[in-house]
């Protein structure tokens, strides 16, 4: 009955995934360059997410169905690294939706892949060399080091969840993305502390790896269809009905160019010298020529065009040309 029950809910969550890229590749298709990096972080949460629920489903199947409760050295690596990664690439996802211009974010950013990457070696290492292929270890000091490592490393990715939203919370401005990176948060890390509550549970023999699997993938199959269910409404609703089904926006008074450029301005929250900066790039001028008008130095002008194209996510000024000229094609939200 159980297996019966995981066996739909795992699915269901796959075929909602699979729905969810088919959005973003739509949305994709439609969309000006400046959403290419969210598009891109969305796509890799939904595909991590695909990638655990099958993990998951086929590792229960395994354990619970056929008895197999054996996993090889590649199985223990992708176990450990996969979980993670959930919570890596929910961490990229936030920072695509926010594009805070917060100075603090900036250091969060630089550290992000290197502190996730260590996590995945270090964990993928404790259950590659210190437990076998039951996950189980007859050494004291090896037990103490999962349990800690579980500990250590499940808190880390709630920190980073959280720092993220701290410092880039007040940046976000409607109301869809605030609810849907708390809702999603407080779903990633409580499977993440769920699931670190279960395998510690297991190595302090509290609880018995059959009921362990039950626990930890029945949970997690909720959970994912949940969270994928939310990603899909709230893709939906912010870049897909608008994109396709908003009354006809061609009916509304032709915007200026310099309504376009303060448009994306707006979007991507660029700061009052940015659009200066902006505005006189997009009318063709050079970093000098741009110096000179705004009296400040060029490698004041260097540093806000860097800043520019990375809230834009673009890396030349034909592309940031695009962008705005894009505008004029899209409704106006």
């Amino acid at each position: 009955m159980i297996s019966n029950t995981l066996f739909i809910t795992y699915t269901i969550m796959c075929f909602l995934s699979l729905q969810a890229i088919t959005l973003i590749i739509i949305i994709g298709k439609h969309r000006d360059v400046g959403k290419t990096r969210l598009l891109k972080a969305s796509a890799f949460f939904i595909v991590i997410s695909i990638i655990l629920g099958l993990f998951y489903y086929i590792t229960y199947y395994r354990e619970l169905v056929l008895g197999e409760f054996a996993a090889n050295i590649f199985l223990r690596a992708l176990d450990s690294v996969i979980f993670y990664a959930m919570g890596y690439s929910w961490v990229k996802l936030i920072d695509a939706i926010i594009v805070s211009p917060n100075p603090k974010m900036a250091l969060w950013r630089k550290y992000t892949n290197k502190v996730f990457a260590i996590l995945m070696i270090c964990s993928a290492m404790i259950y590659i060399f210190l437990l076998d292929e039951y996950y189980s270890t007859d050494q004291f000091w090896a037990e103490v080091i999962v349990i800690v490592a579980e500990i250590v490393l499940g808190l880390t990715v709630i920190v980073f969840t959280a720092a993220y939203i701290w410092l880039g919370y007040r940046d976000l401005l409607d109301k869809a993305s605030r609810h849907y990176i708390l809702t999603v948060s407080i779903l990633v890390n409580f499977n993440n502390l769920w699931n670190n509550t279960v395998v510690v549970s297991v190595f302090i023999h509290q609880v018995d790896i059959g009921v362990k699997c039950t626990l930890l993938y029945g949970v997690t199959s909720i959970l994912l269809l949940i969270i994928n269910f939310l990603t899909i409404f709230y893709m939906y609703k912010k870049d897909f009905s608008p994109l396709f089904f908003e009354k006809d926006h061609k009916s509304q008074p032709a915007l200026t160019e310099e309504d376009l450029i303060n448009l994306v301005a707006e979007q991507h929250r660029l700061t009052q010298r940015e659009r200066d900066v902006f505005f006189l790039a997009y009318q063709g001028l050079t970093n000098p020529d741009i110096a000179d008008r705004l009296f400040i130095s060029k490698h004041t002008v260097k540093r806000h065009m860097h800043n520019i194209f990375e809230k834009l996510d673009v890396s030349t000024r034909v592309e940031l040309m695009h962008l705005v000229q894009s505008q004029s094609d899209h409704p106006r939200i």
